[in-house]
């Protein structure tokens, strides 16, 4: 039997120190710490997910991460792609974006959520993107953990997620409806979301999406992608879930309907709410990312939070945690995004050189 060593030993570069120095969000390695448990299953490379798959997910994960934008306008991101998408502008290599075209944009009626619908012609999906906590009012809607019974009666939802659903769900479905007026093309709908902002997107599935006759063009294929999701209900409301993915892959084909749950190594989230208040992940099968690898995670253990892979690492951000996925420092792309957002409020038309100027000034 192979024994794993468990404490992988590593020395930071002045390069990584300097990336974890400047951590401003939360990135919950403490929750993995005191609240997460690592499966008594290996992850090993036959367990290794597709390297189209890991790119595909990374891709939908760049318009996941552009959610968290709640002070630079989402419509002038996308006007100015272009630029953005240069060396040392905030938008450098999410390529993912380029030729997007924003749909809407919306601010939720319960604590300001934020999010955006946009289409994608390379691919011809229409991408809803709902952002996580990015606010101490958000914040206080996470830890709102009481029940709250759903309509169907088949189960209980977090309260918290509930309410912040609620605040934004006329919003996303005038933009998917909008979507597809204006771009009658669309052959696949991608709903994603990272952290909070995915227990919303399976709330938005179970309520609205997958029971919904009026939403959707008949048999379109619905793909939902989320990073470092929280718990969103009881058991009861995960098999309901489940019952409705049956259903629609019964009606419109097996293809029709494909999930990716992604959690991170280091990343406590997914592991809150606590399975001893009866809460459950909705996904029989997630993923596990893993210093720039991905698994496929046994359905039997689906509500462990971290694993032990064995398989060469790849130290590009040892430490794993929250806002590490997809092999990218989303720390980084909002540390950007606030100085382009001093950048553009000075009124200037050469914000562009006052952005450039911001960044030569935090090089240093």
């Amino acid at each position: 039997m192979r024994v794993i060593n468990i404490h992988h030993k590593y020395v930071l570069t002045e390069a990584q120190k300097q990336m974890y120095a400047s951590e401003k969000l939360m990135n919950f390695r403490w929750i993995a710490k005191i609240a997460a448990t690592y499966s008594p299953y290996i992850l090993s490379t036959q367990d290794l997910a597709d390297q189209k798959l890991f790119s595909e997910l990374a891709e939908i994960g760049q318009f996941t991460e552009l959610a968290y934008t709640n002070t630079v306008p989402v419509e002038f991101l996308f006007q100015n792609l272009n630029t953005l998408l240069q060396p040392k502008f905030p938008l450098e290599g999410y390529h993912a974006l380029e030729d997007s075209v924003l749909v809407s944009e919306f601010f939720g009626r319960v604590a300001h959520l934020h999010g955006y619908v946009a289409y994608r012609p390379r691919t011809k999906q229409l991408v809803v993107a709902t952002s996580g906590t990015s606010t101490a009012i958000q914040a206080i809607q996470d830890l709102r953990t009481l029940w709250h019974r759903h309509k169907s009666r088949r189960g209980f939802v977090h309260s918290g997620f509930w309410q912040l659903y609620k605040g934004i769900r006329s919003f996303i479905l005038d933009g998917i409806r909008k979507g597809f007026e204006e771009h009658p093309d669309i052959v696949e709908l991608v709903i994603t979301g990272h952290s909070m902002g995915a227990a919303v997107s399976y709330i938005l599935l179970f309520d609205k999406i997958l029971v919904s006759d009026d939403i959707l063009p008949a048999h379109l294929p619905i793909k939902l992608v989320t990073f470092g999701s929280p718990r969103p209900g009881d058991a009861n409301l995960a098999r309901y879930y489940q019952e409705l993915v049956d259903v629609y892959r019964r009606k419109n084909g097996d293809a029709s309907f494909s999930e990716y749950l992604v959690k991170a190594y280091n990343d406590g989230v997914p592991a809150l709410p606590p399975l001893f208040l009866g809460y459950r992940h909705f996904t029989q099968s997630p993923l596990y990312y893993d210093h720039n690898h991905l698994y496929y995670i046994p359905s039997s253990e689906s509500e462990y939070t971290l694993f032990h892979v064995d398989a060469e690492k790849s130290l590009e951000y040892p430490r794993g945690g929250h806002n590490y996925y997809n092999g990218r420092d989303q720390e980084r792309l909002l540390r950007r995004l606030g100085w382009l957002d001093k950048s553009i409020t000075t009124g200037d038309s050469n914000w562009q050189q006052f952005y450039l100027n911001r960044v030569a000034k935090h090089s240093h």
